[in-house]
């Protein structure tokens, strides 16, 4: 399989979800490894044909993820997926649309987000109040995830001094799905956290790929203060 033009830097997102699930793992006591198995096996059950199950076995639970590495959308949904079904220890919750009920995938967003902003990411966390970094940092980070042509649609208001609305036309990605927007809750949560905001609160009230939406795009509601 090769790369497409289509692909784009979801190296360092992977890479990340990868770091969480040992980070969760030896917060809950669990076995990394085991565990990490586990969420391959799902993966490959859920990847839907033999040359994706390689570029899983190759490029992911291999070696092969560098920051750097440009990846199909397909990667990351399947990979969110299986991660999330096999963490959630049976909670049922695969998904939230509040930062107030957390979820596993929202906690690799936010995960996620701390990390890189002291490290792949940091020169655009430094110097930054909350406010300049989702104007401005936002939308970079976002394009770097989703691609250019999804960035196109993303839409970023300030409504107050500290509160924003965020939305972007999810239903036509091939990795958008519930717990994929509960990344978004977790990455903007521990973006604003690390940025110091007073009590973060990021909800989700629009999501156009929920099952039956008539929404045409996914909206997220920030504040804190």
């Amino acid at each position: 399989m090769t790369v497409k033009d289509r692909d784009h830097q979801l190296g360092v997102f992977i890479q990340g979800r990868l770091r969480f699930i040992r980070h969760h793992c030896e917060k809950k006591g669990l076995d990394p490894e085991r565990s990490l198995a586990a969420i391959a096996a799902e993966a490959r059950r859920g990847a839907g044909s033999a040359d994706r199950v390689e570029f899983l076995d190759k490029r992911v639970f291999g070696s092969g993820i560098l920051p750097t590495s440009a990846v199909p959308d397909w990667v990351d949904k399947v990979f969110l997926e299986a991660m999330t079904r096999v963490l959630d220890s049976g909670s049922g919750r695969l998904f939230t649309t509040t930062s107030k009920q957390p979820c596993i995938s929202f906690e690799a967003g936010r995960f996620n987000a701390q990390q890189q902003a002291e490290t792949d990411y940091k020169s655009l966390y430094t110097g930054k109040a909350p406010t300049d970094w989702l104007r401005t940092t936002f939308p970079i980070l976002y394009r770097s995830c989703y691609g250019p042509d999804a960035a196109k649609d993303l839409r970023v208001e300030q409504l107050a001094p500290s509160r924003f609305r965020v939305s972007m036309a999810n239903r036509r990605l091939e990795k958008a799905s519930q717990a994929d927007c509960s990344t978004v809750i977790g990455y903007v949560f521990g973006s604003l956290e690390k940025l110091g905001a007073p009590r973060p609160l990021v909800t989700h009230p629009e999501c156009c790929v929920a099952p039956g939406a008539t929404c045409e795009r996914c909206v997220f509601e920030v504040s804190w203060g």
